[in-house]
Parts: structure tokens; sequence; C-alpha cells
């Protein structure tokens, strides 16, 4: 039967939401459940009031009953409507939160927005550039830069090699080391990193923002998602510039850096993580909710991040004193 279970499981945290609000309404609708007007008056007024209005004490005594229980039972309904609504908002809330990590997570997981694709293709185009200007530089040194203006798709070792050749070919033959040719020219990146990316989804939009250093390394990241109404929003923010560790006997270097996560719930509740990482890739973890705080630690790079028991969370010394 194990087997059978389905797990594929979703919830709707936008329906949710609405559920919860539409469950407000309802108890505020019941209000007190002493009701307005003369019937409210009434309901209020003192016995000896009560008795001129209706009458008769018998007639005040049984209004005097269905007031205070009707008003009793409608009080009781509307603080069930509101516990009920406040369980419908913690489901969708908690729901939505996990979905946002994932769908903020999905976005960065894209090489940074393309970031790193964009430094990958500067790179390469500033080589480039670098090598053409040493190699024009040195056509110019040789006297061959008006050669090769004339003829620019020409190769200096078969020119310099066939009869006839120019001059400066001799310069460059006795040339031990000479600069290489700088091959066809990469393509050109944009002049500016790619630092936003946004997608607008059928119940909100998924929004994320970078900011980098002078050499556009990611020093804080930005992500916001917003689905139904409800916002979930996670910052984190990074020490300095990268600090790349190669663990040592080998293994994938990783990123010493220490940083800030700040996350800012649906509810409006927020969360700090402050993240201390050292140099054997060990670390501690401060975790702040409200008033409350929880401490984690790692062994090494890949380790899980383990809990740190409070004092509270201890066991009892059993231990008798002889």
């Amino acid at each position: 039967m194990a087997d059978e279970i389905v797990t594929d499981f979703a919830i709707d945290y936008g329906l949710l939401n609405k559920v919860q609000t539409k469950l407000r309404d309802m108890a505020d609708e019941a209000n007190t459940g002493s009701g307005s007007g003369s019937y409210h008056d009434t309901g209020e007024a003192l016995a000896s009031e009560r008795r001129r209005i209706l009458g008769t004490y018998d007639m005040s005594a049984e209004f005097n009953y269905f007031y205070t229980t009707s008003k009793k039972r409608q009080g009781q309904a509307k603080e069930g409507l509101n516990k009920l609504a406040d369980l419908f908002k913690g489901v969708s809330n908690a729901w939505f939160a996990a979905d946002s990590q994932i769908a903020a997570g999905a976005g960065l997981m894209t090489k940074s927005l393309g970031l790193e694709e964009w430094k990958d293709k500067k790179k390469a185009y500033d080589q480039w550039v670098s090598d053409r200007d040493k190699w024009e530089a040195y056509l110019k040194k040789i006297g061959a830069s008006e050669y090769f203006r004339d003829h620019p798709g020409a190769s200096i070792s078969d020119v310099c090699s066939a009869d006839g050749a120019p001059g400066w070919c001799q310069a460059w033959r006795d040339d031990k080391d000479p600069p290489k040719p700088p091959g066809p020219q990469p393509p050109k990146p944009s002049d500016t990193p790619p630092l936003h990316y946004r997608q607008e989804t059928s119940s909100g939009s998924i929004d994320v923002k970078l900011e980098v250093d002078k050499d556009n390394n990611i020093i804080k990241e930005t992500s916001t998602v917003t689905a139904h109404g409800q916002t979930y929003t996670t910052t984190t923010e990074y020490k300095g510039a990268p600090e790349m560790v190669t663990p040592p006997g080998g293994g994938k270097p990783f990123d010493a850096r220490d940083y800030t996560i700040t996350t800012t719930g649906a509810d409006g509740s927020t969360s700090v993580s402050t993240v201390v990482i050292n140099t054997d890739g060990s670390g501690t973890m401060k975790v702040v909710e409200g008033t409350e705080t929880t401490e984690y630690t790692r062994a090494g790079p890949t380790a899980q991040w383990v809990k740190v028991p409070k004092p509270e969370d201890e066991p009892a010394d059993s231990t008798i004193a002889s």
C-alpha cells in the first residue's frame, strides 16, 4: 500500500488567504452578539427599566435570558471564527513562504540571472582587446602596420615564409617571443551587467535584484515574491568580495564570506540569520525571529547546519546528590 501513496501534493495558499479574510468578515458581522437599536438598548437596560419597557416581570426575565444567551453564543462564534481564520492564515503563509523560497532560489540558480555568463563574455572580450592592442603595437614596432591594414586576413607566418617576403619579416623571425595575433573578435557583451530579473506569474510576480562591487562580485541579493496579495522578501548581504578557499587535501573551493539573510514573511514577521564562515568551512548561524533566537553550527563547507540545543531543551539532571 505504501507504494500507492500519492506524493504530488499542492496547496492553493491564495484561496486559503481569501477564506481567512471571509471568516474575519463573518466574525465582524457577528460582532459582540448584542445587536443594535431598541433590541440592544432593552437588553443592556437595568432590570427595572426593562420591566417598565416590556410591562411585566416575566416578560422582562424571558427577554433577558434570550438576550444574554444570544450575546454569549454569538460572542463565542466570533472568537471561534477568528481562531479558524488564524489557522487558515498560518497555513497560507507557511506554504506561501515555502513556495517563495523555492521561486526566489530558482531565479538565482540560473547562474545569477546571467551575471556569470556576462562576466565570462566580458573576460573573453577584454582579453581579446588586450591581445589586439599588443599585436597592433608590435606590428607598428616592426613596421608591418600598413601591410596588415591592407591585408586584414593575412597570416604573418604565411606572409613571412613566402618568396619575396616583406623586409619587416626579418624582425619577426629574429624575435624569440613575438605576441600572437588576437584571433577573431568575440561577441561584445553589454556595457552593464544584468542585475535585475522579473517574471510575471498568473497570481503575482517574482522579482530579483542584485548589487555588485566594482569587480562585479555579488554583494547583495534581494528577491520579492508576490501572489494573491501576499508578499515574501528575502535579502542576502555578503561581507566583502568572495573569499574562495580550497579545502586541505583538495575538494571543491567554497566561499568563506560571512553574510546576513533578512526575511520578511507574508504576515509581516521578520527573521534575521547571521552566518559566520571559518576558513576551514565550518561556521555558525544565529537566527533571530521576534524574541526567539536559535543557533546552528556546521562542521564543514558541505555539512548540514545542526541546531544548538538551548538550556531549556537539555534533559534535566536526574542525578541525586548523596
